[in-house]
C-alpha cells in the first residue's frame, strides 16, 4: 500500500475551506480521495450541506492530483482555475453530516487546458457527476514559503 501525503500538503485550500480528507489512491491519469461530511463543514445549512457543493469536492481532488504530479516533477504545484464545468448531473438534494465521500477524479487530456471526468460517491451510490475544464495558473507556496 502507498502513503500518500496529507492532503494540505497537495491543495491550497486550508480549513475551513479543506473539504477533503485522504488521497487512497493514485496513478498517472486519476486520483481517489475520501472525505466525510463533518459538522463543522463549511456549507452547512439547516443540518444539510447542499449537494451542489460537491463540485468542490471533485475540483479538490484535481487539485490534489495536480498536486502529486507536480511532487513526481520536483516542482511546486499551480493553482487551477475551473474554466468550464459540463455535464454536471446531481443525483441526490442534499449530503448529511457523517456522510463518507469517495471522491474520483480521472484525467481524459492535459495541455494549455486540462480536462477531467470526476464523480462522487456515497456508499457506492452516484452522487454526482461532471467533466471539468482546468487552466493551471501560477505556482502555489504554502504559508511558510516551501512548494505546496
Amino acid at each position: 500500500m502507498t502513503a500518500f501525503p496529507p492532503v494540505a500538503e497537495l491543495v491550497p485550500q486550508r480549513p475551513p475551506m479543506l473539504l477533503l480528507d485522504e488521497v487512497v489512491a493514485a496513478d498517472d491519469d486519476g486520483i481517489t480521495c475520501a472525505a466525510v461530511v463533518r459538522p463543522d463543514n463549511l456549507f452547512l445549512a439547516g443540518g444539510r450541506v447542499h449537494a451542489s457543493v460537491l463540485l468542490e469536492y471533485m475540483a479538490q481532488a484535481i487539485a490534489a492530483f495536480a498536486g502529486l504530479r507536480a511532487r513526481v516533477d520536483h516542482q511546486p504545484p499551480a493553482l487551477g482555475l475551473i474554466a468550464a464545468c459540463r455535464n454536471l448531473e446531481l443525483h441526490a438534494e442534499h449530503l448529511a453530516v457523517g456522510d463518507p465521500l469517495q471522491i474520483v477524479a480521472t484525467r481524459v487530456f492535459a495541455g494549455a487546458m486540462a480536462e477531467y471526468r470526476a464523480a462522487v460517491t456515497r456508499h457506492g451510490q452516484p452522487l454526482a457527476e461532471a467533466v471539468l475544464s482546468v487552466v493551471p495558473t501560477a505556482p502555489v507556496r504554502t504559508p511558510a514559503g516551501s512548494p505546496a
